[in-house]
């Protein structure tokens, strides 16, 4: 059906009513911006008076919000998440989970044995590096005098900011520091540890030589020093750190995933030549995911033949 062109007595009206539209939208949106903005300055006064609460239940100590805060920050996210890894590939359970499984038949069921010895090892580096080096720096910042203000929270906007340099200078350091523990001089008595793990689970992520462990967490904590952030802008930062490497090294790919697929990292335990970053941009750049590429064109391919054939099977 063609449509025929507005005649000119016909133009007024329909300008008009588009104009009035228009304004309506813009008061609208002005109205419902207005609004948002009140909700946000109402939800920060919320935060705010039950922040001084824990403020002052925590005593107004800065070591204990500090350190032990820090401390928490990690082991939570990373034993209570980790640990669900753990028994999902222990047991088996639940099912459902099985086909996100990025190297199907490879820790099903994972050796306790081998689990136990891992946990050690990540263990020594939590409490005997991660630990004393929270008390050092805690300690550097009483003497320079350049411990933040604990009792004002930051503005969303300056949390945003600071998570943002957080992300950058990490994933650009860690590209680099990771390429380096893969130097041939360097290999082998700093990062084959690590590597031991072929098809990698959850806790593997701190699975490592103490020098590894500390070379990587020079990345993790530039930002920080640079930034100076608020304590509960350091905490979440050190548990996206934490979600991040448990789920790069779950072995799992679920659909749901909010970062980067587990894939690329869990191919780089399969080769170690390939993806050093964590969201292969550095890698694109200097083309170490070409064979991550490959792999996985390859493995939809053959995908797309299996689904092709169940499909003329059941004709």
């Amino acid at each position: 059906m063609e449509l025929k062109p507005l005649r000119g007595w016909q133009t007024g009206p329909f300008h008009f009513a588009s104009a009035l539209l228009f304004l309506v939208a813009v008061v609208y949106s002005r109205v419902l911006l207005i609004q948002l903005q009140q909700f946000w300055i109402a939800s920060g006064i919320a935060l705010q008076s039950k922040w001084e609460e824990f403020f002052h239940f925590a005593g107004e100590d800065d070591y204990y919000l500090y350190v032990w805060g820090c401390v928490l920050s990690m082991q939570i996210p990373f034993w209570g998440v980790g640990s669900i890894f753990i028994l999902m590939d222990y047991y088996g359970w639940p099912k459902c989970v099985s086909k996100y499984k990025i190297q199907p038949g490879t820790n099903q069921p994972v050796d306790l044995s081998k689990v136990i010895q891992t946990a050690k090892v990540v263990l020594m580096n939590q409490w005997l590096l991660t630990f004393p080096l929270l008390h050092a720096n805690y300690y550097l910042k009483k003497i320079t005098n350049t411990m933040p203000n604990f009792l004002e929270l930051p503005t969303f906007g300056r949390m945003l900011i600071d998570l943002v340099v957080f992300l950058i200078i990490d994933e650009i350091g860690l590209y680099y520091m990771h390429r380096l523990q893969h130097h041939p001089k360097l290999y082998a008595s700093v990062h084959k540890k690590h590597h031991e793990w072929h098809a990698p689970i959850a806790i593997v992520f701190t699975y490592s030589t103490p020098i590894e462990y500390i070379m990587t967490i020079i990345p993790v904590n530039i930002g920080p020093m640079i930034m100076n952030p608020h304590i509960v802008t350091l905490w979440t930062w050190y548990a996206l750190v934490h979600l991040r490497g448990i789920k790069n090294h779950s072995g799992y790919d679920f659909p749901w995933s909010l970062w980067t697929s587990a894939h690329a990292h869990d191919f780089h335990h399969m080769t170690s030549n390939s993806c050093f970053g964590k969201s292969l941009v550095l890698d694109r750049l200097h083309g170490t995911d070409k064979a991550f590429r490959v792999h996985m064109a390859r493995k939809k391919a053959l995908e797309h033949r299996v689904v092709q054939t169940t499909f003329r099977k059941s004709e």
